[in-house]
C-alpha cells in the first residue's frame, strides 16, 4: 500500500460526524488490513445523539461490524490471502482462554481487548474501528465469504442475524416451542427471523405500530400490545394449556420489557437478554428471586454475538434464499460514510422504524 495514501476515518461526537484523514495503518503479525466495503450501523447513532462513549470506544474508533477485501497481510499470515473477501466479527478475542478454546462467543473472551487497547498497541487510532476505509483485524476474527454470497448478505453475520443466532441456537428451539420477542428494533426483527427459521411460534410484544407491522412481515405469528391491561392473559391464551411461553427474548435492555419477558414465561422457561442500554446506568430490573425465579424454576441468560463454533452454520443459513430475502427487507438504507449525519438522523428520528442502515466507506 502506498504510504502516501491516507485512511479516511469517521469521527463522531454529539451533533457532529465528519471524515478525518490518518496515516495508512500497517498490520502487525497475525493481523491483516482490509478494504471495508460495508460498515453497518449498530447503536453508534447514540454517540451522535448523546455524546456517550462506551469503555472500549473512542470518537474515531466506532463501528464494530464490517465486510471487505484483504489488501495487506501481516507477518506470518498464511490462512488468508490478498483479495480474500471476509466478514470481520466484532471484538478482539485472545484465541487461547477457556472461552476461545471452546469455540464460544468472541466478545465473551476472558481476555477481551477493546479498541482503545488496540490503538495503544498500534500507536494510532487509524483503522482500529469499523468506520474506516481501511481496517485492521486479527485473523481469528475473520471468516471468508463464499463466492456466491454478496457483501450485503454477509454483513448480516454480525449485529443482525449473527448476534441473535447463537443465543437462539443454544436453546435448541424447534416447531414445538412458543417464543416471545420484545423491545423490537432491528435486533428484535432479526430475532424473529432466526426463530421462524427454526419453526417456532413467535409472539411479538410491542407498541410501535410500524415496527409491529414489520414484525409481521418478518414472520411473527401474533402481535400483542404490552400496554393492554390483559396482555399476559393474551400471551397465555395463545400457548398450550395457557402455560406461558417456552422462551422469551428481550432486545432493548429496558426493565419494562425485561419484566414482561420474565412474567410471560412458563415454569421451567428461559429468558434470554439480547439487548442492553449501556448509556442509562440507572436501569435496573427488580427481582424477587423466590417468586420470580425459584418457584417457577425460571432461568435468565444473555448473549450478543455468534460463537466461533457457530460461524460456519451461520453462513450456511445466510446462503438460504428466504433468509437473504429477509435481510434485503431489513437493510432499508445505505449512505456514503461522508453522509453519516443523515444516517444517524434517520435512526434517531425513528424514520427507519427498526431498520438496519449501512455506511459505505468507499463512496
Amino acid at each position: 500500500m502506498n504510504s502516501k495514501v491516507k485512511n479516511k476515518v469517521l469521527w463522531i461526537e454529539k451533533n457532529k460526524a465528519e471524515i478525518r484523514e490518518y496515516p495508512m495503518p500497517k498490520p502487525l503479525p497475525g493481523w491483516v488490513l482490509i478494504k471495508v466495503m460495508i460498515a453497518p450501523i449498530c447503536i453508534e447513532h447514540r454517540v451522535f445523539e448523546t455524546g456517550f462513549i462506551e469503555w472500549h470506544e473512542d470518537n474515531d474508533m466506532l463501528g464494530h461490524e464490517g465486510v471487505g477485501e484483504i489488501c495487506e497481510l501481516g507477518e506470518g499470515v498464511t490462512d488468508f490471502a490478498l483479495t480474500d473477501r471476509v466478514i470481520i466479527y466484532q471484538g478482539v478475542a485472545c484465541g487461547h482462554c477457556w472461552v476461545c478454546e471452546n469455540g464460544l462467543g468472541s466478545t465473551h473472551c476472558m481476555n477481551l481487548k477493546g479498541y482503545k487497547e488496540m490503538a495503544e498497541l498500534y500507536g494510532s487510532h487509524s483503522g482500529i474501528g469499523g468506520y474506516s476505509q481501511y481496517r485492521l483485524a486479527p485473523i481469528n476474527m475473520l471468516q471468508r465469504i463464499p463466492d456466491e454470497m454478496s457483501y450485503k448478505h454477509a454483513s448480516a453475520a454480525n449485529c443482525l442475524i449473527g448476534c441473535t443466532y447463537t443465543g437462539i441456537k443454544e436453546q435448541n428451539i424447534s416447531s414445538e416451542h412458543y417464543c416471545l420477542v420484545s423491545g423490537i428494533g432491528f435486533i428484535g426483527h432479526a430475532t424473529i427471523v432466526n426463530l421462524k427459521h427454526r419453526g417456532a411460534k413467535v409472539i411479538a410484544l410491542g407498541r410501535n405500530k410500524q415496527r409491529m407491522e414489520f414484525a409481521k412481515q418478518m414472520g411473527a405469528d401474533f402481535i400483542i400490545n404490552p400496554d393492554d391491561d390483559n396482555w399476559l392473559e393474551q400471551v397465555k391464551a395463545i400457548t398450550p394449556q395457557s402455560r406461558g411461553v417456552d422462551f422469551s427474548f428481550e432486545c432493548s435492555g429496558y426493565p419494562y420489557y425485561q419484566r414482561k419477558c420474565l412474567d410471560a414465561l412458563r415454569h421451567y422457561g428461559t429468558m434470554t437478554l439480547l439487548g442492553y442500554a449501556a448509556h442509562e446506568k440507572d436501569l435496573k430490573l427488580e427481582l424477587n428471586t423466590e417468586w420470580d425465579l425459584c418457584w417457577g424454576h425460571k432461568q435468565i441468560t444473555a448473549s450478543f454475538d455468534v460463537a466461533f463454533k457457530d460461524r460456519l452454520s451461520l453462513v450456511e443459513m445466510l446462503l438460504e434464499k428466504p433468509v437473504q430475502d429477509k435481510v434485503d427487507e431489513m437493510v432499508t438504507h445505505q449512505f456514503p460514510m461522508s453522509k453519516a449525519e443523515e444516517a444517524f438522523d434517520l435512526l434517531i428520528n425513528h424514520k427507519g422504524c427498526g431498520c438496519k442502515v449501512h455506511l459505505l466507506p468507499q463512496e
